[in-house]
């Protein structure tokens, strides 16, 4: 046998080397490459379904949205609010699918997570093609894929990116640079591997959409597991009740950060997901005026004409001029009877409201009050609560401030309140 001499073997290698790094790039730019648009939409798209409310007495959609399949059972996610006729109203309302190849089915609601606004159902199809939930964290900038079923036009797939979440609201949203369009509520998003990172659920237009985050929808799955509620309304009173209890508890048992407002001081922002505003009025005016304004960025959707979870007070800051005291004090009187902050009403939904009067003194104030509750007629324990109060302490000068909580127990709407009067102070001059 004859051994190959050492020059040889270089000009071996030395032919070889540029096709051993030519294979390398192919395969390393092959591994970091992704998956076109059309690629993804192709490969899942028999995962997505149209989810539509059918009124019975006429047999005709009332409500779409979308949805997807999330096990080989035929179990479907999508959006409470999709549903939410439904539940308010199912010997009216029914939910039907449509699957991708045009095929009506029927559903049966089995959870709902009103907070976090999902739903689950079940379908008829069994050994269903499913997309999993991620287990995944991302990085802003993560290419997202939002599929769904826009203005009734047929299932589209919109390229996004991922944003983080958002900052400025109760509830954890997916902040989504991408378009999302009435009808593709429910739907998902998802990344190149074809894992839920998000369900949709709202815009605010100019590409600017929002996701629910996939944890709760895992929740959610693992909680229908257990056992299918057979009263959906009240599942509601209990979502609702837990959840104001946890937010309020917390803001109750928190000094308000605070700041001044002529010679008092008042409740600033005092959380997160408040947003606050403010202006004033000075011109061609008896008097001056400045107000602040601040409020929950998004409630809870209940059906159509039902939100709740809110949080909002305004403070109205009052300096006379030239009306002189008695004038001042109609002008005071009349913004206390008719107070800038109103919730919800209808009588399907709430009792009258109960309102009392009262006078009281704190922190050197002489306050007048005026608090008043209504109970959701579906919802035992649940109460909207509005406090208004004016300061009577100088014949110049006055604060009006209004409280509205929506979806309060009556404890909660006390606690808070007491704790809403204790943060204002008066300077005296």
């Amino acid at each position: 046998m004859r051994l190959i001499e050492k020059p040889t073997v270089i000009k071996f290698f030395l032919a070889n080397l540029s096709g051993i790094f030519l294979l390398f790039f192919v395969s390393t730019f092959s591994s970091f490459s992704q998956a076109t648009t059309e690629e993804v939409f192709g490969q899942y798209q028999d995962r997505l379904l149209q989810i539509r409310i059918i009124d019975k007495s006429t047999n005709s959609k009332s409500t779409i949205g979308s949805g997807f399949f999330i096990d080989k059972d035929g179990t479907i996610a999508t959006n409470y609010h999709v549903i939410s006729k439904h539940v308010f109203k199912p010997e009216q309302y029914r939910i039907e699918y449509i699957t991708q190849d045009g095929v009506i089915h029927a559903a049966d609601l089995i959870h709902i997570d009103v907070i976090h606004d999902l739903a689950l159902l079940s379908g008829d199809a069994i050994d269903t093609p499913f997309l999993k939930i991620s287990d995944k964290t991302l990085n802003k900038g993560v290419r997202i894929y939002t599929l769904g079923n826009p203005l009734d036009l047929g299932m589209t797939i919109v390229e996004g990116t991922y944003n983080g979440l958002t900052k400025d609201t109760m509830h954890e949203r997916i902040l989504l640079s991408g378009a999302l369009n009435s009808g593709m509520s429910g739907g998902p998003s998802i990344i190149e591997d074809g894992t839920v990172i998000g369900v949709n659920v709202a815009t605010a237009g100019n590409s600017i959409g929002f996701l629910v985050p996939q944890k709760f929808l895992a929740a959610l799955a693992k909680d229908v597991q257990k056992e299918t509620p057979k009263d959906f309304m009240k599942v509601i009173q209990q979502q609702l009740l837990e959840n104001q209890s946890r937010y309020l508890d917390e803001l109750s048992n928190t000094p308000f950060p605070t700041k001044t407002l002529g010679n008092y001081t008042v409740p600033a922002k005092i959380a997160s997901y408040i947003n606050c505003w403010g202006d004033s009025k000075q011109d061609s005016e008896p008097y001056r005026k400045s107000n602040s304004y601040c409020a929950t960025k998004n409630d809870i959707y209940l059906i159509n004409y039902l939100s709740t979870g809110t949080i909002r007070y305004n403070h109205h800051y009052f300096e006379d001029i030239e009306l002189g005291k008695f004038r001042f004090a109609h002008l005071i009187q009349t913004y206390f009877s008719n107070p800038s902050s109103s919730l919800a009403s209808g009588e399907e939904n709430f009792t009258e409201y109960n309102c009392k009067v009262d006078y009281i003194a704190q922190k050197d104030m002489l306050l007048k009050t005026a608090l008043c509750l209504k109970e959701y007629k579906k919802f035992t324990g649940l109460y909207d609560m509005l406090l208004t109060f004016a300061t009577l302490n100088e014949d110049n000068k006055a604060i009006i401030s209004t409280l509205a909580l929506a979806g309060v127990s009556y404890d909660n709407a006390m606690k808070f309140s007491k704790h809403y009067l204790g943060s204002f102070a008066w300077k005296r001059p």
